[in-house]
């Protein structure tokens, strides 16, 4: 989501630049035309001056090309390298933008925990007699346990209100506290807001408040080997305005966990 900032962050200040070049130019040249006399106008007639600043005042930056190229290119040396500069300089912005809008629009993937349905399980193991290990030898355990919340306190709140998560299975870092914001078949995107990197130091709790705005993934965001990097869409996520009741679960390495409900006022 970082990364998805500050591309947006770049943009804005470069549209701002280019926006600044245009009105230097525009100005420019309406001054020119507004300074020049009458009889150093090329085109136009007896009225030339009056005809000119209007063009430049109703087209904006493509009456004051035209301008340029028709009228003010006509004069000395130094104004035409001021012109010539300040043309490269626009063309080179316009050049920056382009390739800051390939670079931008590069893959985006929407973060969806597992339905509940297609989680993975556990395969039951038979019940056997464990064989004592040698001694001075640890036995190693592969099992994953599943996130699994027993209860939120409060199970109500406003923005800002202080929230208890009591479970198990929680890791000590990268905890993600999602929201279902809309119907797991609602045809919309980023149906679930998430809460990001909470810790959690005994491994059945975590604390959180509860934000004004939510993150569209959960983190950290899964690898896509051989295929495009996936990146957070820049997007922030609210609340619906009322009382509204949504389901709260936990994403982290484990898994995801079973859903409870909790009441938002916003």
């Amino acid at each position: 989501m970082a990364i998805g900032g500050i591309g947006v962050a770049v943009m804005g200040f470069t549209f701002i630049l280019v926006a600044l070049v245009f009105l230097v130019l525009w100005l420019w040249m309406l001054i020119d035309c507004l300074k020049r006399q009458d009889d150093k106008f090329a085109v136009g007639g007896n009225n030339a001056k009056l005809i000119w600043v209007l063009v430049i005042i109703f087209t904006g930056l493509i009456g004051a090309l035209i301008y340029y190229f028709v009228i003010k290119r006509t004069d000395s040396h130094q104004d035409k390298l001021i012109g010539i500069a300040l043309l490269a300089s626009v063309v080179i912005v316009i050049i920056l933008i382009a390739s800051l809008f390939v670079v931008t629009t590069e893959t985006t993937f929407s973060i969806e925990p597992y339905p509940s349905a297609q989680l993975p399980q556990s395969t039951p193991t038979p019940e056997v007699t464990p064989l004592s290990p040698p001694i001075n030898q640890t036995t190693l355990s592969n099992a994953t346990t599943f996130p699994a919340i027993t209860a939120l306190q409060p199970d109500a709140g406003t923005i800002g209100t202080k929230v208890v998560v009591t479970g198990t299975g929680f890791t000590a870092r990268d905890n993600n506290v999602a929201f279902r914001l809309r119907p797991e078949d609602s045809p919309e995107n980023f149906k679930v807001g998430y809460i990001n990197s909470l810790v959690s130091r005994d491994g059945k709790t975590i604390e959180f408040v509860i934000p004004e705005v939510l993150s569209a993934c959960a983190f950290p965001l899964p690898e896509n080997v051989g295929g495009p990097r996936i990146v957070c869409p820049a997007v922030g996520l609210l609340f619906k305005p009322g009382i509204q009741t949504y389901p709260v679960f936990i994403v982290n390495q484990n898994g995801m966990s079973n859903s409870v409900n909790f009441t938002v006022s916003r």
